[in-house]
């Protein structure tokens, strides 16, 4: 592993921590809390959390896996751990998700209401607070390390933040006199969670089918065209595999150009690439240009 990934590896699993840590702190507060103060949203919204907790232990066995060296059995490494463990947490959202509102529909077809004590607004808003620094700072480093773990991860703690201004509603609603609201709140808890593991699923299954945006393969061609002695690009072919890009591409120069030349050519464009965009691995091959 070059120092580059090491440093993305070191930020991504500081990442996870941070959310592993806030999500912990959530899950008591919140599963406590729902229970003593009546409340199914907050409920929902800790079991949410206790999900958030695996998924968030899951990324971060992943992303110790996912950076160890290549053996005999993984000759390109073990990267593709961390999309793996992106798609088992989606899983287990789905699981969540269905169950919040399972549970909840029913309390709304059985009329099982309780009025919810005011006092569990507090514990909405500090899940917000908390929530919305834990973001902030994970949506950063997700997009310094291009890691689809903590992209994942990102992506339902915003999902959380709507979750706990659920909460916050129901709360009031049923001191309002509305106790109705609390289950159907939870409902929509329960549709976020699966909004939010759709999107994980989604992200997941395209990286481990090698899928890669088009728009992004055209910027690595225009940057590869730069060089003044690559005349044409015929092919070029991209793959995800956790945070790591691999590139490869085939490149037109003069006929007329030597073996010794082909070469330094490949190594110049290949340093631009890795440079520019912060690519892992690129493979050029040379043709002549007819």
């Amino acid at each position: 592993m070059n120092w580059s990934s090491y440093r993305r590896s070191l930020s991504a699993t500081h990442g996870i921590l941070i959310g592993l840590t806030v999500y912990v702190v959530l899950t008591i507060i919140k599963l406590s809390a729902g229970y003593i103060f009546h409340s199914s949203a907050l409920r929902a919204d800790g079991l949410n959390n206790l999900s958030d907790v695996f998924s968030s232990f899951v990324i971060f066995l992943a992303l110790r896996l996912a950076h160890r060296p290549a053996d005999d059995d993984h000759h390109f490494g073990h990267i593709k751990f961390e999309a793996l463990a992106s798609f088992t947490v989606s899983l287990v959202m789905f699981y969540i998700g269905i169950s919040v509102v399972k549970e909840s529909a029913l309390r709304v077809y059985f009329n099982d209401f309780q009025t919810v004590d005011l006092k569990s607004i507090w514990i909405g808003l500090l899940s917000i607070s908390l929530l919305f620094m834990a973001y902030r700072i994970i949506s950063l480093i997700a997009i310094q390390t291009n890691s689809i773990g903590l992209r994942a991860t990102a992506k339902d703690m915003l999902s959380d933040l709507f979750a706990s201004g659920g909460t916050i509603l129901a709360t009031l609603a049923s001191a309002a006199g509305y106790p109705i609201l609390d289950p159907l709140i939870s409902v929509v808890i329960g549709c976020l969670i699966i909004k939010a593991a759709y999107q994980i699923f989604s992200e997941s299954t395209f990286t481990l089918s090698d899928g890669f945006d088009p728009d992004e393969l055209e910027t690595y061609r225009q940057t590869a065209l730069k060089h003044p002695k690559v005349l044409a690009i015929p092919s070029i072919r991209a793959r995800l595999a956790g945070s790591k890009v691999y590139l490869d591409m085939t490149i037109e120069v003069d006929g007329q150009t030597t073996v010794y030349d082909s070469h330094d050519i490949t190594e110049e464009v290949e340093q631009i690439l890795i440079y520019t965009h912060h690519v892992d691995d690129v493979d050029i091959h040379v043709e002549p240009h007819e």
